[in-house]
């Protein structure tokens, strides 16, 4: 008999920590319940979320009213507190599992006879008449005979009212005709044969009240069968959680109830190996320490055993490939790769399809597939606001979607949303520095537009006028110098259209050019141009050799009374291409070499400009200053890009003494 009741109040443990669990979860979604309009509502919540609660709170009292009997008995005590309330609820279940099936059923049948909903009032009238009138009559001074009925019509009114509920139950889900998939045809002859099964037992608590004459039906009989009888709650709660998967608890009742069973079983048997020990020692003040000294060990390797447990039950029993920690760093290394949102979208898919085993789809937005069919789906929020959804399909393994599996959906969901913020946030700035590089390319282009419109009015003007003065005196030099001039100008209108050059064809054009200032400044300017072999067939930006010849001219050699010298060098260092020009003018202002230009105008800055947007970081001008020899050098660093390598060839023109 004490194992029974043993095993029976290890039973009730558990269904008071499942069922408080499960309350708890069901206080914490009373916010999140959607609202249907056509849907009765009491107090926020639709009737069957109430009804569930009502039993969800019923059994979580249930089982601990039973566990506090049965506690009471071991000690050999009794509280007709404890009786009365284990009396009063019982009572309360027959009407409340007829209410949870009307409501279910309701859902299915919308034109549903008068008599199914009389039939759960009446019930309803039943369970409050019959333990008013019991009490009544207990409590009043009438005879033992009239005791022994009330107490024999007690009995007797709730195992017929269970026995009623129970085929009410199974009559109601009968009538459903629609096509059902074989998990709910599982589910359904699961819940069936549970209903069967309550039938049974109170038909046999029944007999034994009526042949044994017992007064009340906890008190004695058959002890097997009213512990199986009370537990009847946790047994619907298990069937009905693994097969419909109605709270999304299951995995958390497995879980709770391994542990709670693991801890139990690990406590009974360290005091059965350690508590003859204890009772050796002084029980004393010092009492409390020496027991938590022998069960320390047994606490600290608890926490170790859950997760090994609960790592167990994840991967045989619940299917689950990842722990929590493993499935978040393997979605993470997942989409670390992607650099577009379709990529993002695509590696989401692949690390969810990882971790759950089921087809998965990412959708932003309101869209989504036709073709899918849809188990589970968790909103993508950012912001507050709903931007996408994960659609998961069924599992391979054919396991439902836990709550843990929620949660951690849940989880990656919001992980998903960072992600794609930071990547849409990156793309955004891509983006921005595209525009920027497009604005200042488009400033250069115009500016270097300006710089070939320079050249029409103020060097054709000197030009004109230094071959006006050599005509009666050098008349050769002057029909060269109109040769040149021509070459300048066809150069210039030819290139007008394209933003790149090929490096030898720009030198010859910078020839050309000092070839027609030589006319002005006459001999003292000694020009020459040395180009490297393995640099000819570079290509560069249009007229950026001429810019830098033209400021060195303009703003170095003009200011120079004597020789004034011009040196331009293009070589090959180390993959760039190193373009260099070198005047041996006053050099810039105070000696600041970071002023784009010595006297103004916009050559250098636009060199600047135009080189940051065609190479970025890779592009580079240098302007420093030879002291020693009073030299001043500008240089542009850009990557060596080769066209087909070009011929050396000779000079369109025939060259001055002075430009080499």
């Amino acid at each position: 008999m004490r194992a029974v009741s043993l095993t029976g109040l290890l039973i009730f443990t558990l269904g008071t920590f499942a069922y408080g669990a499960l309350a708890v979860m069901w206080l914490r979604e009373a916010r999140t319940e959607p609202r249907d309009p056509g849907t009765r509502r009491w107090l926020g919540r639709s009737e069957s979320s109430l009804v569930s609660g009502a039993l969800i709170f019923l059994s979580l009292f249930w089982f601990c009213c039973n566990a506090g009997q049965l506690l009471l008995q071991f000690a050999g005590t009794r509280a007709w507190q404890i009786d009365v309330g284990v009396l009063c609820l019982a009572f309360g279940f027959p009407p409340i599992i007829m209410h949870l099936e009307y409501v279910e059923a309701k859902t299915w049948e919308t034109h549903m006879s008068a008599g199914w909903r009389a039939a759960m009032i009446a019930a309803y009238v039943a369970a409050v008449i019959l333990p008013a009138t019991a009490i009544v009559v207990f409590a009043g001074n009438f005879s033992s005979d009239a005791n022994r009925l009330a107490g024999q019509a007690l009995a007797v009114g709730l195992c017929l009212l269970f026995v009623g509920a129970a085929a009410y139950a199974i009559a109601l889900s009968a009538r459903r005709h629609t096509p059902r998939t074989s998990r709910e045809r599982q589910a359904h002859l699961w819940m069936s044969g549970l209903f069967g099964l309550m039938i049974l037992l109170f038909l046999a608590l029944l007999a034994v009240i009526v042949v044994l004459d017992v007064r009340m039906p906890w008190a004695v009989g058959a002890n097997a069968i009213q512990i199986a009888a009370k537990s009847l709650p946790l047994i619907f709660f298990f069937v009905g959680s693994y097969h419909e998967n109605r709270f999304h608890f299951f995995d958390l009742f497995v879980k709770r109830g391994a542990s709670l069973i693991l801890t139990l079983g690990l406590l009974a048997a360290w005091f059965a190996l350690f508590g003859s020990i204890l009772h050796r020692f002084d029980r004393s003040w010092a009492a409390p320490w020496l027991d938590a000294i022998v069960l320390l060990p047994l606490a600290v390797s608890l926490p170790w055993l859950y997760a090994r447990l609960g790592r167990t039950l994840d991967r045989r029993w619940l299917g689950r490939r990842f722990s929590t920690f493993e499935a978040i760093t393997h979605f993470f290394a997942k989409m670390r790769s992607a650099s577009t949102e379709a990529q993002l979208l695509q590696q989401a898919q692949s690390g969810l399809e990882d971790i759950f085993g089921a087809s998965a789809v990412v959708v932003l937005g309101d869209d989504g597939p036709d073709h899918m069919v849809t188990v589970q789906q968790i909103p993508v929020r950012a912001s507050g606001a709903i931007i996408g959804r994960f659609l998961l399909g069924p599992r391979v393994s054919e396991a439902p979607y836990f709550s843990q599996d929620i949660s951690l959906l849940t989880s990656l969901a919001d992980a998903f949303s960072h992600v794609l913020e930071n990547l849409r946030l990156q793309l955004r700035e891509q983006e921005q520095e595209r525009r920027a590089r497009e604005l200042v390319l488009h400033a250069s282009r115009s500016e270097l537009k300006a710089l070939r419109a320079q050249i029409n009015p103020h060097f054709l003007f000197n030009a004109l006028n230094s071959i006006a003065g050599l005509i009666h005196r050098e008349p050769a030099v002057a029909d060269r110098t109109i040769e040149q001039l021509a070459d300048v100008f066809r150069y210039a209108l030819r290139g007008a259209e394209s933003e790149w050059a090929v490096l030898d064809d720009e030198l010859e054009f910078v020839r050309a050019y000092l070839e027609v200032e030589r006319a002005r400044f006459g001999p003292r300017l000694q020009a020459d141009v040395d180009l490297a072999d393995d640099a000819r067939g570079a290509r560069i930006p249009t007229m950026i050799v001429q810019t830098l010849v033209e400021n060195a001219v303009k703003h170095g050699v003009a200011s120079v009374r004597g020789p004034a010298i011009i040196h331009v060098s293009a070589r090959h260092d180390d993959g760039r291409l190193v373009v260099s020009v070198t005047d041996n003018g006053p050099g810039f202002k105070d000696g600041n070499t970071a002023t784009p230009t010595r006297d103004g105008g916009y050559g250098l800055s636009n060199i600047r400009q135009r080189l940051d947007g065609y190479f970025g970081a890779a592009g580079a001008l240098e302007i420093s200053r030879d002291v020693e020899r009073q030299l001043t050098i500008v240089s542009v660093w850009l990557p060596l890009l080769h066209t087909e390598p070009a011929p050396h060839r000779t000079p369109r023109t025939t060259p001055c003494p002075h430009v080499a």
